[in-house]
């Protein structure tokens, strides 16, 4: 069994680390103030939660930008990785709880509640820092990782839609007058994690991606090539991803569905764009990509490998 790189840097953040962020003064007004905080006044900026009437107000991006204007094209580096803890497909951890579970791994580190957070529903953010900048193209890969490596019960909490977006606006904290006192903030850890273990792993997951698709490219030609119809093509076209699901004893919930290995019973699989892509860490369909039908087909009923999902599609046609 492989042991899971060290994703933690040589070096723990000082005073002299400082993290660069692009402050908004809304979500409707695009315009970037750079500002650079050392680790430690990053963490004192998200203390004290601003006490408003809307959501809506001062928020950031954990990135350095180009040209100062908040979009996702305009990202020179990400500076730290945000992740938003929501409860979609699992009831969260307490903040308090995650904050101890990440103290646990030693990454440096920051929890804090969100607007809509209450402690019978937690909503919050979790901030990990970066010994260095990391690049933009490589974020969905790194997030995506980290968030793996994470425990169960803070994984499955994380929205995961929103990993990859580089120009994410981050509210800075507030609360409702009513939940005034509810704010709640802990910062623990003491170790950034690595931007260039994070850049060596994801471009290990694109690797592996690209492999994929050429073995699925080869052996579409090779079908191709005896006269014959592409299996994988010819399965998506014949089946629904609805039906691969209902058949493998999933249960549909509005646009999600619940995975029959779920322990929580929450609607842990997404419907995007034609394909699904599954939160749920003991389904098969977890491999953090989104699914055809196929795909789908072959997770559910043959570990994943394609070519024995297309031997068996292919024994059905001709048996």
């Amino acid at each position: 069994m492989k042991r899971a790189p060290d994703l933690t840097a040589i070096e723990s953040p000082r005073q002299g680390n400082h993290i660069t962020i692009g402050v908004v003064r809304n979500a409707h007004d695009p315009r970037i103030t750079p500002r650079a905080l050392s680790w430690s006044e990053f963490c004192q900026y998200l203390s004290i939660a601003e006490v408003r009437e809307t959501k809506d107000g001062t928020g950031f991006v954990l990135a350095q930008f180009n040209t100062m204007h908040r979009a996702g094209k305009n990202v020179a580096s990400v500076s730290a990785l945000g992740f938003d803890v929501d409860g979609k497909d699992q009831a969260p951890l307490p903040p308090l709880a995650a904050h101890i579970e990440l103290s646990r791994l030693g990454w440096a580190h920051v929890v804090y509640s969100t607007w809509s957070h209450s402690a019978e529903s937690p909503r919050y953010r979790i901030i990990i820092a970066l010994d260095a900048p990391l690049h933009p193209d490589v974020l969905r890969d790194a997030q995506s990782y980290v968030v793996d490596q994470l425990p169960e019960a803070i994984a499955q909490a994380i929205d995961r839609a929103c990993l990859g977006d580089r120009a994410r606006l981050y509210y800075a904290p507030a609360t409702p007058p009513d939940r005034a006192s509810g704010y709640e903030f802990y910062t623990g850890g003491s170790a950034p994690l690595s931007a260039r273990t994070l850049t060596l792993i994801a471009a290990a997951m694109q690797h592996q991606r690209e492999a994929k698709k050429a073995k699925a490219k080869a052996m579409t030609a090779r079908i191709a090539a005896r006269g014959g119809v592409s299996v994988i093509a010819q399965f998506n076209e014949q089946h629904t991803i609805e039906e691969v699901l209902e058949n493998g004893g999933y249960t549909r919930n509005g646009k999600r569905w619940v995975s029959p290995h779920s322990h929580s019973g929450t609607p842990g699989i997404v419907e995007i764009e034609g394909r699904i892509f599954c939160h749920h860490a003991d389904d098969p369909m977890h491999n953090g990509h989104a699914l055809d039908a196929f795909d789908a087909y072959a997770a559910i009923y043959h570990n994943g490998s394609l070519s024995a999902a297309a031997a068996a599609v292919r024994g059905v046609q001709h048996g």
